[in-house]
Order: structure tokens, then sequence, then C-alpha cells
């Protein structure tokens, strides 16, 4: 598959909506595409040469490109059904960048094809493991632009965090917390944030937390995890999305 694009010699410089969103709220723009693969810097260059082969392209034109739009925040129609999003440096500095292209079906087999993955790897943003995940950033999903906003905080402080991970709970000799005697329960963390040595949770509670039932859940998983040694420091969403730092801030000073 090719895509048609407007060149100053051999510049590149592909036409298409290209979006530039504020580096403090770190919220991609949320592609409606059903699937993604993640990319190293030189697997991605390897690609865009593919599909612009009838241009005179070499890949220092992309790699030039692709430096000055290796941050947070960009996002690029590069065509009809094919987006181009940054992902973050994962592997520490002086290493590839991570990029994330977005695609429907008329695009998979090719890229399937060319970039020789499996099709295991060529991800459903609609899985039944993300039903709840509405927003991807850094390869990693979240419920909420609110989230998205705690973890780019969380990344700018160089601090190790997990998010949305998912455990059991053992419920055992808990007379209060588990008046209906059960063994186990699941549980969702929204930040699992290690910071010093130590580790605490970070919960972005919104207004279905107001709900008696779920504040009785929210007391009951907290006294459970303290019995580990993990304490819960809880804010509500309006705080997250417009003070994230500020909320970072104040939870990393209480560690």
């Amino acid at each position: 598959m090719n895509v048609q694009t407007q060149t100053t010699g051999t510049k590149f410089d592909p036409s298409g909506e290209e979006y530039n969103l504020d580096e403090s709220a770190i919220v991609l723009k949320s592609s409606n595409l059903r699937y993604f693969v993640e990319l190293r810097t030189s697997s991605l260059i390897d690609y865009i040469l593919k599909i612009y082969s009838h241009k005179n392209y070499t890949r220092k034109n992309i790699s030039d490109w692709l430096s000055i739009k290796n941050k947070p925040g960009f996002y690029k129609e590069l065509a009809s059904n094919l987006h181009l999003a940054y992902a973050d440096q994962r592997d520490g500095q002086t290493t590839q960048h991570w990029w994330i292209l977005f695609f429907n079906e008329d695009w998979k087999l090719d890229i399937l094809n060319t970039i020789k993955i499996e099709i295991s790897f060529a991800k459903s943003k609609f899985s039944k493991d993300d039903v709840n995940a509405r927003h991807q950033w850094g390869g990693l999903n979240f419920r909420s632009k609110t989230e998205v906003r705690i973890a780019h905080a969380l990344y700018n402080q160089r601090v190790l965090f997990l998010a949305n991970s998912r455990a059991f709970m053992d419920l055992n000799d808990l007379p209060i917390s588990n008046s209906d005697k059960k063994s186990k329960e699941r549980v969702e963390i929204d930040f699992l944030v290690f910071y010093k040595q130590k580790c605490m949770i970070l919960e972005v509670d919104g207004e279905h937390h107001q709900q008696a039932s779920q504040r009785t859940r929210d007391y009951r998983r907290d006294r459970v995890l303290l019995r580990d040694g993990i304490r819960t420091v809880r804010f509500n969403a309006s705080e997250c999305y417009n003070h994230p730092l500020e909320v970072v801030t104040e939870f990393l000073n209480l560690f």
C-alpha cells in the first residue's frame, strides 16, 4: 500500500492532520482505529520507506523528521486508517524511541507481512482485557484522561510506577473486612508507585467512589492492603485532572 505526500526535494513531510497536544497533559488523541502495534524507530523507518517507496526518500530523511517528533503528545494521520503516535524511550537514554501505529483491517495484512510480526502482536484496542481502557499513552492503557495526566506527572518525576495493576487479596483472618468469609478477592490498583525503596498506592477517585457501596469496598480494600504494608492515598478526580503535578508532588512527599 502506498500513500501520497507533498515534498520539497527529498525532505520527508507527509500530509495529513498532525496533533501536538499539551505536554503537561500528555493525552494522546484517542484513536478510533481498531489495531495498534508498537515499533522501535528502526522498524518504523523500514515501514515508512516501504509505503512511500514511490518517493525518493532515504533513511536519513525519515530519521531527521522523526527526531523532531519524538515527544509526548505527537499524533499524526499518515493516511486514511493509518495513524502514528509517539510512545516513549522505555529502554533508557541513548536507546531507540518507541512509536505506535494505529490501523484498521485494510492495513493489517500489509503491516503483518512487512514488519514480520505475529498476528497476536497486532493488538486490538477492543480486546476483552482492555474493555475499560479508553486511552493509551506510552504503551499503557488507562480508563480516563485524568489517569493519563497523573501518569505523565509521575513520568516527569522519573518515578517507577505500575498502572491499573490487577491482583488477588488474601482475605483470611479479617473479621470486619471479610464478614462474608471469602478466601480472596480481585483488586485493581490505579497506580502502584515505587519511591525511596518503598511502595504506595495512588488512587484517582471519580464520582462513583462517592457511592456508599463503593466507599465500603474502598475502605475494605485499603485495610487489607495496609495489612501487607501497602498504604493507599486517594485524590479526587478533579484534583488529579486540574493539578496533576501538585497531586504527585504531595503524594511523593508522603513517602
